[in-house]
């Protein structure tokens, strides 16, 4: 008979022997999945903890001018890094590193907090460091164990303020970029600097190039141990613009400071000048500017505020960014539409002018207090009579002068290879109706309209625009940039030329084209101080209403009149008359563009 005691000891031993056994088929099995089944995966890992790849940074690409002067390249800088999973396991590492360089601990924890999300891969915590820094950095490195020395180029624009605003800058990818550049097989890294304005944005992919990777073996403490292999960097492409150097520097300074009633005055404004036959935009200068150079490291928050929250805006391309009243220098609009209309004719004398126009219970007043008399459709544009253009507006459908205004290239963008591109406002009677009320608005808005006043809107690139259409019969798209060469200097053109003939009959524009040049050439015209000797200018005189101030001064002109080869266009804010002010400047850009210089 079996002892009860020595069988419950016995089911106990194989109870106890089955479960020892169960571990050994788990662990085995384990290690037979690690071993066999998945060791790549596991390989993987082990090279990760002990190769570290690095980004190479591609060279960005070059930026010159029509005729090879310099506008941006790169140059080399070095910036201290951090590698956060292994400063994190040993704190006293940044409180070293702080000892040692005399940084800011809060900007290095707060900076290095930006790059928790990806512990593995560096992050830049000080920038653009000096010589004396990567010396000390480096002399003390095995006290430093995650912290590197990174060597990239940076942009620079060796012009300071010349062209920043076509230019653009350049600042930190945000990480909704950087998740799609990687998306898109890109190898970009938290800190890369992007474009985010100008040309800089705008061919971005072109300028970006490819970085390459450097596979640097290390060991526990994170001390590099040598270099594993190395992708080589694709430098970026290099820019070509329609820009010339010189016109930019000369028409920067025209706006910079200029005169008003004599004294010299820093006020907001912008120049575009631009070849009406292949859409080459020679000269795009906005006042007040920047310093792109600003941008190219880390920008504080001191001076980024400074420049955002600037009144001035500084920071805003006005030349297709802000959207004007076109004033007078959109009455050739109106005055196409009448003689489409058949309200006027080139010998037409509506009412004449005393200096105002009733409409109902309300008077409309003309510029010139005194009044301009009779005028026929010549005198009408040379002296820019608002009650003559009041007359046509009283008349004209809404609508067709609204679908002219889009055939001379208002309300929508222009197409300028730029990242900001305002439409600008054209109304509409459906535009109207919505803002309005159907009865809400009547003929008087009409009155307003035909002066280039009321709710129309237009950059001083339409308007150019507009007047290289009168000048050549043909719209163009702007354009900046002219060619490309890649790493291996090969060349490849940059935008085309695109140009399409407006829909306005041909007699329609020689009208246009005749007045406009009298506006500069007769002794009475209002753009008499643009002229150029020995060459036909004609352009407009504008004069705009602002309701925060002094009226914004406008003229636009294109030369030779006969056989146009540059238009201009310019707008002073709060400057006052057209015809005092922004014609002088654009008649001394004009003398420079012909080197002509006056009396001569």
């Amino acid at each position: 008979m079996i002892d009860p005691y020595d069988r419950d000891k016995r089911g106990k031993a194989i109870l106890l022997g089955s479960l020892v056994l169960l571990g050994f088929l788990i662990l085995g099995g384990r290690l037979f999945q690690m071993q066999v089944l998945v060791w790549e995966e596991y390989l993987a890992q082990s090279d990760e903890n002990r190769i570290r790849p690095e980004r190479v940074v591609a060279l960005r690409g070059q930026v010159f001018d029509r005729n090879g002067s310099v506008l941006a390249d790169s140059r080399p800088t070095f910036s201290v890094s951090v590698i956060p999973y292994l400063v994190q396991r040993n704190d006293a590492v940044l409180d070293r590193l702080v000892a040692l360089v005399d940084a800011d601990r809060a900007v290095i924890d707060r900076r290095l907090a930006e790059g928790l999300g990806r512990p593995y891969e560096p992050h830049r915590v000080l920038y653009d460091i000096d010589i004396r820094i990567v010396s000390i950095v480096e002399e003390h490195s095995a006290e430093l164990p995650g912290v590197l020395i990174e060597s990239e180029p940076v942009r620079r624009y060796p012009q300071g303020t010349l062209a920043a605003h076509v230019l653009g800058y350049l600042g930190k990818i945000s990480e909704e970029e950087l998740l799609a550049a990687r998306a898109a097989g890109g190898n970009l890294t938290p800190g890369a600097r992007v474009g985010r304005t100008g040309v800089e944005k705008e061919y971005e992919s072109y300028l970006s190039g490819k970085d390459g990777v450097r596979y640097v073996q290390e060991d526990a403490r994170g001390r590099p141990l040598g270099t594993l292999r190395e992708t080589s960097p694709v430098p970026g492409e290099d820019l070509w613009l329609t820009i010339d150097t010189g016109l930019q520097a000369f028409a920067e300074s025209l706006i910079t400071t200029y005169r008003v009633k004599g004294s010299l005055v820093e006020q907001a404004g912008a120049i575009v000048a631009m070849d009406p036959r292949t859409g080459d935009v020679l000269a795009m200068a906005s006042c007040p500017s920047f310093d792109p150079n600003l941008f190219s490291v880390n920008v504080p928050v001191s001076v980024w505020d400074s420049l955002s929250q600037d009144p001035m805006h500084p920071l805003l391309n006005r030349t297709s960014q802000a959207a004007y009243p076109p004033g007078s220098t959109y009455k050739p609009i109106t005055a196409a539409l009448g003689i489409i209309d058949d309200h006027v004719r080139p010998d037409t004398r509506l009412l004449p002018c005393f200096g105002s126009y009733r409409l109902g219970r309300r008077s409309y007043g003309c510029w010139e207090d005194r009044g301009h008399g009779s005028l026929d459709f010549q005198r009408s544009m040379e002296r820019s009579c608002d009650v003559y253009y009041y007359q046509i507006g009283q008349e004209m459908n809404l609508d067709h002068f609204a679908e002219l205004s889009f055939t001379f290239g208002f309300g929508k963008p222009t197409g300028i290879d730029l990242p900001a591109d305002r439409a600008g406002l054209v109304p509409t009677t459906k535009y109207m109706n919505e803002r309005y009320g159907r009865n809400g608005w009547g003929p008087g808005y009409q009155l307003n309209h035909s002066i280039g006043q009321g709710e129309i809107l237009s950059t001083p690139l339409q308007i150019a625009r507009f007047f290289g259409a009168i000048g050549t019969g043909a719209l163009v798209r702007p354009r900046l940039l002219l060619r490309v060469i890649d790493a291996e200097g090969n060349a490849k053109p940059g935008r085309p030329a695109l140009r399409q003939e407006v829909s306005v009959a041909g007699r329609v524009i020689t009208l246009l084209q005749e007045a406009v040049e009298g506006v500069v050439e007769n002794e009475r015209g209002t753009g008499g101080a643009a002229r150029v000797p020995g060459i036909r200018v004609a352009g407009k005189t504008g004069t705009a209403e602002n309701p925060h101030g002094v009226e914004h001064a406008w003229f636009v002109a294109y030369a030779p009149a006969e056989n146009p080869t540059i238009v201009v266009a310019c707008i002073l804010e709060e400057a006052g008359h057209g015809g005092s002010e922004a014609a002088p400047i654009v008649g001394a850009f004009l003398r420079r563009f012909f080197q002509v210089k006056e009396g001569v």
